[in-house]
């Protein structure tokens, strides 16, 4: 386990080496406001190629710049604040899927919308690969990837929606009293959104691994039971001028497979529409499941059951450019 922690932190620091300067550009006119946004996340051909050239870094033995580990708690109070000054957030998400026991590697394209104090808007689809897993471009759409819809998750500040197109089926958690405050924290997305000091300080064991011109890399290890069931280990990096994360790796509780999340463009304090956050229901063949105990709602890192086919034509699946304006 120690070993392949090791080698995980290894790829999140490569990756970080060689990740391109953040574009930046002016943001809506908030006197509270990031005043920019991290620029645009790569596609899957360009991260390949950073982390190999991460690789061929370390062969080379460039070195590290020394970490003073007690800067945490500084980066912690600085992230926090940051976050504070967020209202809404939209971004734009590559996400990469690696399961090696069951020789996996699977890519994502994605959309996630945040409004505080806890509503939110995660939809991702599946992006086709070919017989040597690499992903397939869309020849109508230059720069675009042929992809399919795959889930998309609404918190609506009640309930959670999760929609999942292989099985057609709307599964509907209902959000108690505390977990209404922590539903965007225990989400599929964790440390992007909503940062609390203390409470990081109680939920995980934090420490700074990385810093540089661009910004930090950050390990995260849960201490609690609960949280050990969505993950086992995180890193995330941090953008240096506004503590955005651009990238949010997540290792799952038994350590057999990694969710690895590349983000921008983002767009700070963008007005969003309400309507994204609302849970409705789709019409035939899709099933509405209900779950009065709010038990197995959507997680940071938790895998899904497999499942094997393609599902329903796309045309009966939420879309990605569905999003209300």
């Amino acid at each position: 386990m120690q070993r392949r922690t090791t080698m995980m932190a290894a790829q999140f620091l490569a990756f970080w080496a060689v990740y391109p300067a953040l574009c930046l550009g002016q943001a809506p006119d908030r006197d509270d406001a990031p005043t920019a946004a991290p620029a645009q996340a790569r596609t899957p051909a360009a991260a390949e190629r950073a982390e190999q050239g991460g690789a061929a870094s370390r062969q080379a033995g460039a070195p590290a710049k020394p970490v003073n580990p007690a800067n945490m708690e500084w980066l912690l109070e600085k992230w926090e604040h940051q976050s504070s000054l967020l209202k809404t957030l939209d971004v734009t998400i590559l996400r990469v899927d690696q399961n090696p026991a069951w020789d996996e590697l699977e890519y994502y394209e994605g959309r996630a919308l945040f409004k505080s104090p806890n509503l939110a808007f995660i939809d991702f689809n599946k992006i086709k690969q070919n017989e040597k897993k690499k992903p397939v471009e869309d020849p109508q759409r230059r720069g675009k990837w042929l992809s399919t819809p795959f889930e998309r998750i609404i918190c609506t500040g009640e309930e959670v929606w999760q929609y999942k197109s292989d099985t057609q089926q709307i599964f509907i958690y209902p959000l108690g009293k505390n977990e209404k405050k922590k539903a965007i924290e225990e989400g599929p997305l964790p440390f992007l959104f909503n940062m609390h000091a203390e409470d990081a300080r109680q939920r995980y064991q934090m420490s700074l691994i990385s810093e540089d011109a661009k910004g930090y890399g950050v390990s995260i290890t849960p201490k609690l039971q609960e949280d050990k069931e969505s993950f086992s280990i995180a890193f995330v990096n941090l953008d240096r001028r506004f503590l955005l994360p651009v990238r949010i790796m997540l290792k799952s509780p038994d350590g057999k497979s990694l969710k690895d999340f590349r983000l921008g463009p983002m767009y700070p304090n963008r007005v969003v529409n309400d309507k994204n956050f609302e849970g409705k229901p789709l019409g035939s063949p899709w099933k509405i499941v209900r779950n009065p105990a709010g038990e197995d709602r959507p997680r940071a890192g938790a895998n899904r059951a497999r499942h094997d086919g393609q599902g329903a034509p796309a045309a009966a699946r939420p879309r990605a450019d569905a999003i209300e304006r």
